[in-house]
């Protein structure tokens, strides 16, 4: 009878480890890549806007060769604190699905007037023409460097559905934790302590999980190589995986050190109960 009733707690302990690595997991999720402020949070650390204000201006370059212009028509046509507000739009449209467009109103009013100062004098309509060419040509360069993509709303309703599923599963973790840690108190009331041993044998997994799990991507995944689109994204994906897995292994330190130490406690409980009864 005893084999059997460790035998099931066996198997609720590690039912209650699955439950606690997806409860963790999905926390992690949610307070971190699904979290707008943390993203914001980032985006501030690794001077993005800073590094994207660069990008655009250097884009703007590869345009006024061709145009037979002179570079000081793109001076100050746009701030970086304009690119910023406009970083925060799009975001904002990724993760609130407020599905704003980027204004450029502002950067053809500047670029404008900075080519009619440069040129003083009267422009013919051929000459317009190609000016009219040259502002868009400009606008849709900053909107691209921007924003690199037209689907923020698409990427909005992936984003919904991920973050309902993250809940759900927040959720759903939650009471099975509840659940599996209740059912081991249940069966184990004439020993209470061999209850609290299991559950904290189930923390103490999901911890060591959690280690495991940063040690082997960080020995598979080269992270702080990681290139995509452009310097400024590159950096600051690089910091989001980094504080991502950061996170995972903090947690899993916690978790470990935490079931350790109950265990620890309730076997120096146990022991000195038996001393007791042997005296």
């Amino acid at each position: 009878m005893k084999v059997v009733l460790n035998l099931v707690k066996f198997i609720l302990t590690i039912i209650l480890t699955l439950f606690i690595i997806a409860f963790v997991f999905a926390n992690i999720i949610s307070s971190t890549i699904l979290n707008k402020q943390f993203i914001l949070s980032q985006l501030d650390n690794t001077n993005y806007y800073a590094n994207t204000y660069t990008a655009v201006t250097e884009d703007f370059k590869n345009y006024i060769y061709q145009s037979g212009l002179d570079e000081t028509v793109l001076n100050n046509i746009v701030s970086q604190e304009k690119v910023r507000q406009d970083t925060i739009t799009i975001i904002n449209n990724i993760y609130d699905g407020t599905n704003t467009a980027i204004d450029t109103t502002e950067i053809a009013t500047n670029l404008n007037n900075n080519i009619n100062a440069s040129l003083q004098g009267d422009i013919n309509q051929t000459q317009q023409m190609a000016i009219d060419s040259f502002v868009e040509k400009i606008t849709e360069q900053y909107k691209d460097t921007m924003s690199h993509t037209n689907y923020e709303d698409t990427i909005n309703k992936y984003f919904s559905k991920i973050t309902s599923a993250v809940d759900l599963l927040m959720r759903v973790s939650a009471i099975g934790m509840g659940a599996m840690a209740i059912l081991l108190i249940v069966i184990s009331l004439k020993d209470i302590l061999n209850g609290l041993s299991f559950i904290a044998a189930a923390v103490s997994a999901t911890g060591l999980f959690n280690i495991f799990i940063n040690a082997i991507v960080n020995a598979k995944v080269k992270i702080q190589n990681i290139t995509i689109l452009n310097d400024s994204i590159s950096i600051t994906l690089r910091e989001i995986l980094t504080n991502v897995m950061n996170t995972i292994n903090k947690y899993g330190i916690i978790l470990l050190a935490v079931g350790l130490v109950i265990i620890i406690i309730c076997s120096i409980i146990k022991a000195r109960q038996k001393i007791k009864e042997e005296q």
